[in-house]
């Protein structure tokens, strides 16, 4: 097992059984202490994992932000900036996907047509599919092709949307 391979099972080991564990408690959580007084709510997820299994875990985890924001009264204002090793699963074209990969990166297809249609802007990386040769033509519906990713953090932190690095 390579060390990309050892860290991506380590971080999805890690949100399985966060999310686990916080679906036991008892208690209904709620994050009033950080939303007090908070009417949008702004975040950008920067995501350049290459392992598309932990790609669908985190839009998942994206909708039920989505989810717990509205819950609590705070509009969600959501981006996903695809980038390095992530945009490959982001093409439509079967062929460049592996395939030990096409099942979960039609997963993965459904998840980004789904926050699209919740209003979450999901973007590509043009530098990334430039350097791997991949036509922006044929990204999944839902996903904008932007010239830099690294423009797009600079830009919506700029903007006071917060960083949640996803790697």
């Amino acid at each position: 097992m390579n060390l990309n391979t050892l860290r991506a099972t380590t971080f999805i080991a890690t949100l399985f059984a966060l999310v686990f564990s916080l679906g036991a408690s008892a208690v209904e959580l709620d994050d009033r202490h950080a939303l007090d007084g908070v009417k949008t709510g702004k975040a950008l997820f920067d995501i350049a994992s290459g392992n598309p299994n932990a790609m669908v875990t985190i839009l998942d985890i994206v909708g039920e932000t989505i989810d717990g924001l509205k819950r609590q009264g705070v509009e969600p204002q959501i981006v996903i900036a695809f980038r390095g090793p992530a945009v490959r699963f982001l093409s439509g074209d079967s062929s460049r996907i592996p395939p030990e990969h096409a099942a979960t990166a039609m997963e993965l297809a459904t998840r980004i047509e789904q926050l699209a249609a919740r209003g979450v802007r999901i973007e590509a990386c043009g530098i990334t599919a430039r350097m791997m040769k991949m036509d922006n033509a044929t990204l999944v519906k839902g996903v904008q092709p932007v010239a830099n990713t690294f423009n797009s953090l600079i830009g919506y932190q700029a903007k006071g949307y917060a960083l949640i690095p996803v790697f």
